[in-house]
């Protein structure tokens, strides 16, 4: 099969086997050909400390780097009546954490429950980092076909109509803002506090990480944090497929259909400069 594109005056055709199958204004020849393409930019400034973005299409994955420090969060009480939700207590208690690495994939700009935590001992350089396993309720072991699912369930606001910089810290503001429980352990069937507590005595119990963070706030870089034998770039395609696939191999029938322009009515909104 021989295709070939020949561009005229104001007009593109694609041609299969010397044969016009498809003609077409140059502006919509660019813009079916910038729909294919994976991009890397937002159409806005990139959200503080937000290290990484990949896009394509519709689908983005932003990888959101939170430095080392100590926060003040809600933990459950173990005295709790009920695991999670309403009747759930909490302590109030200040931890240490390492850095931390949370990907975020959005489609038409909106979560898709596609999301995922990990922990590191140093900031991010590049894509072949490796990503280390976290010990933190409401992050699920191997949940949706995720290594370290973080669950955002009741972040019930529509981010869609955000700005990036407001999806980002509105996502930041769920995280730390809200109670860490045991619903993973319900629903997931586990999450990484439950597996973790014996990586070091510092973390074995909640009551020890309050010591050890009191003493040393920056005690997490030093522990020897489990592997999750997975790596940012892999971690970020795999992702970034799930929300939006790659486009099948060129064709005469894909690239017909990449080049078709959008119907009068259509409402699809495209992310990014295109």
């Amino acid at each position: 099969m021989n295709i070939t594109i020949e561009i005229a005056g104001t007009f593109a055709a694609c041609r299969q086997d010397g044969v016009e199958a498809l003609k077409v204004p140059v502006e919509d020849f660019l813009s079916g050909v910038a729909r294919l393409r994976e991009y890397s930019c937002l159409p806005e400034p990139i959200p503080d400390g937000v290290r990484f973005i990949r896009s394509r299409g519709e689908g983005t994955v932003l990888v959101v780097e939170e430095k080392p420090q100590l926060r003040t969060v809600q933990w459950l009480d173990e005295a709790s009546p009920v695991p999670y939700g309403n009747g759930a207590t909490y302590r109030t208690v200040r931890l240490a954490f390492p850095f931390i690495v949370i990907a975020i994939a959005f489609r038409g700009g909106a979560l898709t429950g596609v999301q995922q935590c990990f922990y590191r001992t140093g900031p991010l350089e590049t894509l072949d980092d490796e990503l280390l396993l976290p010990n933190l309720y409401n992050v699920s072991l191997d949940a949706y076909d995720q290594k370290c699912w973080l669950c955002l369930a009741n972040l019930k606001t529509d981010l869609s109509r955000m700005s990036w910089n407001q999806k980002v810290a509105a996502i930041r503001a769920h995280i730390w803002g809200g109670g860490w429980n045991r619903s993973s352990e319900v629903h997931e069937g586990k999450s990484y506090w439950s597996v973790m507590q014996g990586v070091d005595p510092r973390v074995g119990s909640l009551a020890r990480w309050q010591d050890a963070s009191r003493s040393d706030p920056l005690f997490p870089l030093e522990v020897s944090w489990k592997p999750s034998g997975m790596k940012l770039g892999e971690t970020v395609d795999a992702m970034l497929a799930k929300v939006a696939p790659p486009q099948p191999a060129a064709s005469a029938a894909s690239l017909v259909q990449a080049l078709r322009p959008p119907r009068p009515n259509s409402k699809r909104k495209l992310l990014g400069l295109f």
